[in-house]
């Protein structure tokens, strides 16, 4: 069991106080039964001589006694566990997320103090999570911020040839659009966190391969200057759901196969419907052929701001495919990855035929 602050521990003496007051009640109104039964049988019943007003009190005073010692030592029992928890929620609220209660000795509290466990694992694994982000994000929000003031400045010097300047202006505009994807991503991804459900007035039918090939044509200029070959298959597919929210989630898978696949590699897409069984799908693959990822990748793909890359040489905060996973979740729907080592990856998007949102 973690180690607590004995110093501050927190005073419960009125709960204490409390259960002795509780205890005490139950043994009057014993008596107080006791007396009027042994009134009434006194009065009506011509077999009893004689009323004994004292032999309630004599025969449940003991009991309510031993009743009182009982109630003072268990309620000392559980004030006892009550301080460890409170000392420890205590310590979790001064930032400590590493405290861990022994459930087995907190017994009959063992529920709460697994649940303490519970949210204290969450609360460090949230904390991880704000500290890469710190160092992802200042990292990824300072190098096109140092790329605009340098270039910045350069522009004031006079002796600049024009195509310099142009060169110079370019560079300005690719970091700043840079700087305002990487804060949209940001909102986004902080707001499919906060949503529970896809917003009602949102939801309508709409081509879910129609919506696909615009987004495949959206981003031409970025495959076609890798001269990747697209090989497109997609079955004529109509879905009910959100079309801004499920954009999102071509867009990213996309833009992901197109940033690790080499040029002149091949990135296939595919869009068919699983209308067997109980649960009838759409199943939507994109497989590139790319460097692959290993094991250890594939386990935290999908987490906020992990990047496989480590150089960080590639643009973004590692949201994308944190922001698809959030989005088929709330589709109802399910994503999946298969990957090799030198020979590429696949995503997998299941979304159910007949959605309930």
């Amino acid at each position: 069991m973690a180690n607590h602050n004995k110093t501050s521990r927190p005073d419960n003496t009125r709960f204490q106080n409390y259960m002795a007051i509780m205890a005490i009640v139950p043994a009057v109104l014993s008596i107080m039964a006791y007396e009027f039964v042994d009134f009434m049988l006194y009065t009506f019943l011509d077999s009893r001589t004689e009323y004994q007003p004292l032999d309630g009190i004599g025969i449940l005073m003991p009991m309510a006694f031993m009743m009182e010692l009982f109630t003072y030592f268990f309620s000392k029992t559980i004030i006892k566990k009550v301080n460890i928890l409170t000392s420890a929620m205590a310590s979790v609220a001064k930032g400590n997320y590493n405290i861990r209660l022994d459930s087995r000795r907190m017994a009959p509290l063992k529920e709460m103090s697994d649940s303490f466990n519970s949210m204290a694992e969450d609360l460090a694994s949230v904390e991880t999570l704000r500290k890469d982000f710190i160092n992802d994000f200042s990292h990824e929000f300072k190098t096109p911020i140092v790329s605009i003031n340098g270039f910045a400045n350069l522009l004031l010097e006079e002796n600049l040839t024009e195509e310099e300047k142009r060169q110079y202006l370019t560079i300005i505009a690719d970091e700043s659009e840079r700087l305002s994807n990487l804060a949209q991503q940001t909102m986004l991804m902080s707001k499919l966190d906060t949503q529970v459900k896809i917003n009602e007035s949102a939801i309508k039918t709409f081509s879910l391969s129609e919506q696909i090939r615009r987004c495949i044509i959206l981003l031409q200029n970025d495959w076609s200057s890798k001269n990747i070959n697209m090989e497109i298959d997609l079955d004529k597919t109509n879905y009910v759901g959100d079309p801004t929210l499920t954009e999102h989630i071509w867009i990213n898978l996309l833009n992901n196969a197109i940033k690790f696949t080499p040029e002149n590699g091949v990135i296939k897409i595919t869009l068919t419907q699983n209308t067997s069984g109980d649960n009838p799908s759409i199943i939507f693959k994109i497989t590139d052929s790319g460097c692959g990822m290993s094991d250890e990748e594939i386990a935290h793909i999908f987490n906020k701001y992990y990047q496989a890359d480590s150089s960080h040489s590639g643009k973004g905060l590692g949201l994308g495919l944190a922001i698809c996973n959030r989005v088929v979740t709330l589709c109802h729907g399910s994503i999946s990855v298969e990957s090799v080592l030198d020979k590429g990856t696949t995503f997998t998007v299941s979304l159910p035929i007949n959605n309930k949102m």
